[in-house]
């Protein structure tokens, strides 16, 4: 190895040095800003008491180097921030809607997706099997086909939408 190649070779690993030290701060924030968002949602929830965060100091660079970066690596700036998940639906409301939905549902059969995209969004999956399950008990839904593995389970009204009397 001559002296030109060691000096190239170790400029190559400085600048990968500070590329990676630029995506780690940039991963840092991004971190950051997702447990801000996550702790104002449950200050949202009424959950906790909220918090102001103070801005983190920014973190210093590296020393800049005399010959200018043969290859710059490009970096995202912005980290968009993580979709938003449906608001928190109170007791009984999950229920009202799917009830509201099945009225958008072919008449004949329908599996689970389509009970999301009649919502319009797509529900915590536990909920919505029990609500589904409590439908097929009181006899407004009817099991069509179990499914299995990547096959869903198909449900067929019964054109029954009364709650049961208690008796």
């Amino acid at each position: 190895m001559t002296r030109n190649q060691y000096e190239q070779h170790k400029r190559r690993l400085e600048e990968q040095l500070r590329a990676g030290i630029q995506l780690l701060e940039t991963a840092y924030q991004a971190q950051i800003r997702a447990l801000e968002l996550v702790w104002m949602l449950q200050v949202e929830a009424g959950e906790q008491e909220p918090f102001v965060s103070p801005q983190p100091a920014p973190a210093p660079s590296p020393p800049k180097e005399e010959t200018p970066l043969k290859e710059e690596v490009p970096l995202k700036e912005e980290v968009p921030p993580p979709p938003g998940r449906p608001r928190r639906r109170g007791p009984g409301e999950l229920d009202d809607e799917i009830r509201a939905a099945l009225s958008n549902l072919p008449e004949t059969t329908f599996t689970r997706r389509n009970v999301c995209e009649a919502l319009g969004y797509e529900p915590d999956r536990g909920s919505l099997y029990r609500i589904l399950q409590d439908l097929v008990r009181e006899g407004s839904l009817r099991v069509q086909s179990v499914g299995t593995g990547q096959i869903p389970t198909v449900y067929r009204q019964t054109g029954v939408h009364d709650t049961p009397a208690a008796g």
